[in-house]
């Protein structure tokens, strides 16, 4: 009688914690579905503050600075152009680091203060 009281109570007590720990899962899951809201919301507003910085942009080069829209878009593309092939080095530059021969330790990065030599064929003379 003794062994069906001890197997019972492991089997209550295997179950209640069970219960336990899906109810554990449950409020972590609400918690993560309201943090997931709560992003979506800030990526909303973060997207409807970038049009609107970007139409008061354009605004500007046309209206004030008397841009033609031509050139505007010319300038577009080549700035484009120029965040891809900056984010592809910096990819690049990340996967060199995280790479175990690659070079140097993280202990060892020693920043240089000097500032990169002007390229020949730099864009921005042409805007300024």
């Amino acid at each position: 009688m003794k062994k069906k009281k001890r197997g019972a109570s492991a089997i209550v007590d295997s179950a209640l914690s069970l219960h336990d720990d899906v109810a554990a899962l449950r409020k972590n899951f609400k918690k993560l579905t309201a943090d997931h809201k709560q992003l979506q919301e800030r990526v909303q507003d973060i997207e409807i503050h970038l049009n609107l910085l970007t139409r008061l942009l354009t605004t500007l080069c046309i209206e004030k600075f008397g841009m033609r829209v031509g050139v505007l878009k010319r300038i577009i593309k080549r700035i484009e152009k120029e965040a891809i092939r900056d984010s592809q080095i910096l990819h690049l530059e990340s996967l060199y680091n995280l790479s175990p021969e690659g070079g140097e330790d993280e202990g060892e990065d020693e920043e240089d203060d000097t500032e990169p030599p002007a390229i020949a064929d730099d864009p921005w003379e042409d805007i300024s």
